[in-house]
């Protein structure tokens, strides 16, 4: 019997999606770290000054993108079934 990862039948793909956010946003703050890191010491090495302007700029997309991988924003699957429940539970008392 093969019960790998990628092809059991009980995958919750809702639970997928999130993890799928999760690595992406995980794998962007590794890039945003090494190459802000590299460009700061190449600046340093040159004689030049830190890009803070570049580690803010870069940080505030980096941040939204953690908020909206880690559920802090509105999940719009769960919003939807929420609404959807709502919605019957009027219908019922109609």
């Amino acid at each position: 019997m093969n019960t790998t990862f990628t092809s059991a039948p009980e995958r919750n793909e809702f639970l997928m999606k999130i993890a799928r956010r999760r690595v992406k946003f995980q794998k962007h703050a590794i890039v945003y770290l090494i190459v802000c890191s590299v460009i700061s010491l190449l600046c340093l090495v040159s004689g030049g000054r830190v890009p803070v302007d570049l580690w803010w700029a870069w940080g505030i997309g980096l941040g939204f993108h953690g908020i909206g991988a880690y559920g802090l924003l509105l999940d719009e699957q769960k919003a939807t079934e929420e609404e959807y429940r709502k919605l019957l539970r009027q219908e019922r008392e109609n």
